[in-house]
């Protein structure tokens, strides 16, 4: 399972940037004119960003009836891509000045060729040393959350969410002749909890950071975590329209045993965004 001690670092980091928001002086000492009694009020926001993906880093197993099974990298013992690029929806509802509704997804799609260098044991399908082997790994991720904004003035809107992170995996392993085939899904219904930070720095550029992160255990047939993190500089040409760029870092470890499936997925990614998007 994921390490949990540098998902609590990036928490605390996150901690520590909303408690040096909290002791800026008020705008008006700090020359800032805007129009608005808040910073960032609108009701909707739309995004529409060109998603790269990199440094992906996905390992996998899959376990037959009898328990066989081991861990293999995608990238390195599979010869997965470790890139891609996709576009990804962020949106949210703001109901009033302190509560919204945040929706976003993404769909994202590798393919590995390789000729085995070891032998690869995968639910009941076994690979032999100089077999080619096709891969393809994919997920689509939604997340739908709720955020509480308990400080909001003219520069800076500070919050917490909670919600839900699903994470759909399909995979599919066959050799080249198509004669051993193993291929397989699962979903991972991750709830999350977060803190949400948005600076204005002037009336154009703006910084908007979020962290995310939780586990979950339920029995001894799922076991969880996700952490998620994104930091976004944004500027406005027109009163309504937006464009910017954002760094992210996912991570999410799953482990399954449900009677249809046994086996677990831990994927990682760093991404970059380039964005445009509309808010009224």
């Amino acid at each position: 399972m994921t390490n949990l001690k540098p998902v609590l670092l990036r928490l605390f980091a996150g901690l520590v940037m909303i408690a040096m928001l909290c002791a800026l002086p008020p705008a008006s000492v700090l020359a800032a004119n805007f129009d608005d009694d808040v910073a960032f009020p609108e009701k909707f926001m739309f995004r529409a960003a060109n998603y790269v993906i990199d440094n992906a880093d996905t390992k996998i197993s899959v376990f037959s009836n009898q328990g066989i099974g081991a861990g293999y990298s995608f990238s390195r013992d599979l010869g997965g891509e470790d890139h891609a690029t996709v576009p990804r929806i962020d949106m949210y509802y703001r109901f009033n000045e302190r509560h919204r509704i945040d929706f976003s997804t993404f769909s994202v799609a590798r393919d590995g060729n390789t000729i085995l260098e070891l032998e690869v044991d995968l639910g009941d399908e076994s690979f032999r040393i100089g077999e080619m082997l096709k891969s393809n790994i994919s997920y689509d991720l939604y997340r739908i959350g709720y955020s509480y904004s308990f400080f909001h003035s003219d520069r800076v809107e500070l919050g917490i969410s909670v919600g839900l992170n699903v994470t759909k995996y399909d995979f599919e392993f066959t050799n080249a002749d198509g004669s051993s085939t193993n291929d397989g899904d699962a979903t991972a219904p991750l709830p999350m909890w977060g803190l949400r930070m948005s600076y204005a720095i002037n009336s154009d550029w703006s910084l908007h950071y979020l962290t995310e992160a939780f586990f979950i255990e339920v029995e001894d047939t799922y076991r969880g975590s996700l952490f998620n993190s994104e930091v976004n500089f944004q500027y406005r040409f027109l009163k309504n329209y937006v464009v910017g760029l954002g760094i992210t870092h996912v991570g999410t470890d799953l482990e399954v045993d449900d009677g249809d499936w046994k086996g677990g997925v831990a994927d990682s990614h760093n991404g970059y965004l380039l964005f445009a998007g509309f808010h009224f």
